[in-house]
């Protein structure tokens, strides 16, 4: 098993969708359901490490490098599942080690010193069961959110594996009433040209996101840092222009909806026809198919650390849709989807956001 800050304790394999562990157990620790067991690796936003209850399995083995422990009796569980949530425990834990005594990602605490950390905690068990409930009802709220979430992911993956034609197809296998025939499949070249134009240091500059998003750079992060005096050799951006650049967002390619500058290390391409939906390309550029294509002309480009050139991209076939009315019924589709999984993430977000406040408040 291993602990993940996200899932709690859990199965190698479902984890990492691999076994991980060695063949001899032996020296491995036999944990129950109910106890508990501390992480002492430090990750982003957990920077002591992560302790959660085994809730899922009745039992589990975890390597000695973790420490397992169960509380004492006459004490809530769901009390001290909410606890080491919280970020209260951490003082006590890093007046046992200090800074920098971390062991290869570990921090330098034995099960001793771990075992002698004080904390405060009601010692009238209603209270616990009070605080641990009402935490209960919390996680449920995020769990039963979350699942909504996903769900709402998984329909859009199936969507965009249903409306846009399969890898060998020219017509998708799902289509709004009234549109019927082959989608058209043209080279990169047919379709887009080649665009630079340069000079326009009065146009606010852009950066594309891992989410395939065009921003201005200094709404981004108005930290973040760009040369003015370089500002010249950026290229123009217009809306419903594609951006290609070296990154590790799915497949590379973005839409703007937005006029600006980019570096010159992303390559732009404007369509040969102008008359192009936004949501329905933006989606085109997304659905896993094309992504599939792209590994043909991307092989060994972005390991020799370029981004794609127009000549690359220019060989590609695409298969694509040249009717604009249904274009735009398919993008607006998938944006009115986009925007509820939008909305139920925010939800997310917020109850998770609550929970981090009452943690925050309900313990000391």
């Amino acid at each position: 098993m291993t602990i993940s800050a996200q899932f709690g304790l859990i199965d190698q394999e479902t984890f990492f969708n691999k076994k991980v562990a060695s063949k001899d157990l032996s020296n491995y620790f036999l944990v129950k359901n109910g106890e508990f067991a501390y992480n002492k690796s430090y990750s982003n936003g957990y920077p002591f490490g992560t302790i959660k209850s085994l809730k899922k399995y009745n039992m589990g083995v975890l390597s000695s490098l973790y420490i397992v422990f169960d509380i004492k009796k006459n004490n809530n569980h769901l009390f001290f599942d909410s606890f080491f949530d919280s970020s209260h425990w951490y003082k006590e834990v890093s007046t046992k080690t200090t800074e920098g005594a971390r062991n290869h990602g570990l921090l330098n605490i034995s099960p001793q010193e771990f075992m002698n950390i004080r904390i405060l905690f009601p010692y009238n068990i209603s209270e616990q069961k009070k605080i641990g409930d009402f935490f209960a009802k919390q996680d449920k709220l995020i769990e039963l959110q979350t699942q909504k979430v996903d769900q709402l992911k998984k329909l859009k993956r199936g969507y965009l594996q249903k409306m846009f034609p399969q890898e060998g197809e020219t017509v998708p296998r799902l289509r709004f009433s009234g549109f019927s025939g082959e989608w058209k499949e043209d080279r990169g070249n047919k379709i887009f040209y080649s665009f630079s134009e340069k000079n326009h240091e009065d146009l606010k500059p852009l950066s594309v996101t891992q989410n395939q998003d065009v921003l201005y750079r200094d709404y981004l992060d108005p930290a973040l840092s760009y040369d003015i005096n370089k500002l010249s050799t950026y290229k123009m951006v217009e809306k419903n222009d594609v951006i290609i650049g070296l990154r590790s967002f799915i497949g590379g390619f973005a839409i703007s909806d937005k006029k600006g500058i980019v570096s010159p290390a992303y390559t732009i391409l404007k369509f040969r026809d102008a008359v192009w939906d936004f949501y329905f390309t933006k989606y085109l550029f997304t659905n896993y198919v094309f992504i599939e294509s792209l590994k043909k002309i991307t092989y060994g480009i972005r390991v020799n650390g370029r981004s794609i050139s127009y000549n690359d991209f220019s060989s590609l076939m695409l298969v694509y849709n040249d009717n604009i009315k249904e274009q735009q019924k398919i993008g607006e589709f998938f944006a009115k989807l986009d925007k509820l999984i939008e909305e139920q993430s925010n939800k997310l977000d917020q109850l998770k956001q609550q929970k981090k406040a009452y943690l925050q408040k309900m313990f000391i």
